[in-house]
């Protein structure tokens, strides 16, 4: 039923070792027994991401696709925020068995996302997916609130074990705000990880976001990675006009828009240099900075 990529394949077992080899043996009985159960058609080979493996099939001639993941806690998680959706801004499950990482799912066109669209035209597209993906969070999403009690405690201790990277303020601006907000966020379901590469093409919609990481808090923690990616399109002078396009279209609050934006990106820079990427936190840089010295913290 098709390969596994050698590449998903080097990744897996560079990451995850013996246990990652053993998934991956596992995985061609996975499908078997997904298309028995579901019958399912396989139609070509795999995609991948750096998660896991996405089959193109038919089942009574409806396209649709197979994804097999890691099993745990993402994968649970992907499936609730999904169900909770149901459709709604998102791509719509039909089936899964999320402990052994499957999710049969409604067939979107990969080859169209909001990556490639107009940077003007995908602001606004993925603005008003964001606010279709507006809906109360189920009760088994983590939230905003302890992961903003986290960051108090996390953010000091990365700051200083990487060589104190960026200036205090930064920091003590990014944590009063996380102690501020924290405890009287709301539990709206958001996805952290909405960004163009993220929203195809549908059909029932005309654009979907796919691959969610959910946390249930304030819709506005879900903007700063639409700063962040593509950010080379406009550069530092094109922060405000796409901000304030994405607060308005997805009808967010402007306070919250900015401060939460901030904590997202000083969080997501210190993981970023942990993990030796250098461009993100560059980006990081150039929107805290912005942020900084537009308002009075």
């Amino acid at each position: 039923m098709h390969a596994i990529p050698a590449a998903f394949v080097a990744d897996v077992v560079r990451g995850r070792g013996d246990e990652g080899q053993a998934w991956l043996d596992r995985v061609p009985q996975l499908l078997a027994d997904a298309c028995v159960e579901w019958e399912l058609v396989v139609d070509s080979p795999p995609m991948h991401g750096a998660q896991g493996l996405v089959w193109p099939v038919r089942r009574d001639q409806e396209p649709l696709v197979l994804k097999i993941t890691w099993p745990g806690e993402m994968t649970r998680l992907e499936a609730a925020a999904l169900i909770a959706w149901s459709g709604r801004g998102a791509v719509r499950l039909l089936d899964h068995r999320a402990e052994d990482g499957l999710l049969l799912l409604e067939r979107l066109d990969a080859g169209r996302t909001l990556e490639h669209v107009p940077i003007g035209q995908a602001v606004v597209a993925a603005a008003a997916v964001l606010r279709r993906l507006s809906v109360p969070a189920p009760v088994t999403v983590p939230t905003l609130a302890a992961a903003a009690r986290r960051m108090t405690l996390d953010l000091p201790r990365s700051w200083t074990a990487l060589g104190e990277p960026f200036p205090r303020r930064v920091l003590d601006v990014a944590m009063d705000i996380a102690r501020g907000l924290g405890p009287s966020s709301a539990r709206m379901l958001v996805d952290r990880d909405l960004h163009y590469g993220n929203v195809l093409a549908g059909h029932r919609e005309p654009w979907l976001a796919i691959d969610p990481m959910p946390i249930a808090g304030d819709r506005e923690y879900g903007i700063a990675r639409l700063l962040w990616r593509r950010f080379d399109d406009e550069g530092p002078s094109g922060l405000a006009r796409r901000l304030d396009t994405i607060i308005d279209v997805a009808g967010l609050d402007v306070a919250l828009a900015r401060s939460w934006t901030l904590v997202h990106c000083v969080d997501y820079w210190l993981w970023a240099l942990g993990t030796g990427l250098t461009e993100d936190p560059a980006r990081c840089d150039a929107i805290t900075g912005w942020l900084l010295t537009t308002q009075r913290w």
